[in-house]
């Protein structure tokens, strides 16, 4: 089993751990992993989804599971995990995200916490050193990644900055708002990301690219999802000061991303000098212009994907 999963095997129920261990080959594979009460474990791999097959037991999820699941994630308690549970996730070691759904509990209609918790969404996280060879010349400007989910944006953007802060002369800032690109306990990344990187972990990228910028001196800024309109505009702050971005978002496509309203000043701008479009099966790097520089290939799929 690879040690990182090891995170992963904690938080599961015994029975299910059990079933897992038999198959060495799946755990190799393994993207997500999503538990819903009273229905069957799904796994998904870059390939395809299959139903876990429980062989001596019910192989839908029991309450007993769920309640489990809910001990091992708290360390027993529920209180000391209600921040992370106001936002529907929960990071493990590793980088591994846990999204929880149930009932939301609110308070003064904000949301204080989630109880009757019946589904787990496990995301898997892997560093693949070297899978953004293929992207590194076109580092010295600003730079979007943009795919769906599960196609590797997060791990490519993980390698692009544990590459660059290798750089004599570089420093690297990253704002790990969701603790997926460094997988930071107790402030120490448990990725490598190179000797030239200060990382901001659980802070919100809009307030932590402006943090950086005034506390550290970046040469580099690297950030994961944009979407918000604070984010773009603190993108535009860190840029006029001279500091490359490095940053995903979610999209089919680049066409898709030119129509959303919230990103029209980037592009009217020029902001980023290279747009990577991530794809099944090839890579499409765009200019400035929006024309395209070069398609490539992938590795193979499950080598350097993550979300």
């Amino acid at each position: 089993m690879e040690k990182r999963l090891g995170e992963v095997m904690k938080i599961l129920p015994v029975r299910f751990r059990g079933e897992l261990m038999q198959q060495q080959t799946l755990l190799k594979k393994i993207q997500e992993i999503r538990i819903r009460m009273g229905k069957p474990v799904y796994i998904l791999t870059s390939e395809e989804e299959m139903v876990l097959t429980f062989h001596t037991t019910n192989s839908n999820v029991e309450s007993s599971d769920i309640r489990e699941m809910i001990e091992y994630i708290s360390g027993y308690s529920m209180y000391a995990c209600e921040e992370e549970l106001r936002n529907g996730f929960l990071t493990l070691k590793g980088g591994h995200r846990v999204g929880i759904a149930g009932e939301v509990v609110l308070e003064q209609g904000n949301i204080k916490t989630m109880k009757n918790i019946a589904s787990f969404n496990i995301r898997i996280s892997r560093q693949v050193k070297g899978c953004a060879d293929r992207l590194m010349s076109y580092t010295g400007g600003n730079m979007l990644l943009i795919s769906p989910p599960r196609m590797g944006k997060t791990t490519l953007l993980r390698d692009l900055l544990r590459q660059i802060g290798e750089r004599p002369g570089e420093n690297v800032g990253i704002v790990d708002e969701r603790s997926e690109i460094a997988a930071c306990y107790r402030g120490v990344p448990t990725n490598d990301l190179g000797t030239r990187v200060d990382i901001l972990d659980g802070c919100p990228k809009a307030e932590g690219m402006l943090m950086l910028l005034r506390s550290m001196s970046p040469t580099v800024i690297g950030v994961d999802e944009l979407g918000k309109q604070e984010d773009v505009e603190a993108v535009l702050r860190v840029i006029n000061c001279g500091v490359r971005v490095i940053a995903t978002v979610h999209g089919e496509d680049l066409k898709e991303i030119r129509k959303k309203q919230v990103f029209q000043h980037l592009f009217s701008e020029q902001v980023f000098h290279t747009y990577v479009v991530l794809q099944k099966e090839k890579i499409e790097i765009w200019n400035e212009n929006f024309e395209m520089e070069e398609r490539v290939s992938r590795k193979i799929r499950g080598e350097d994907e993550d979300r």
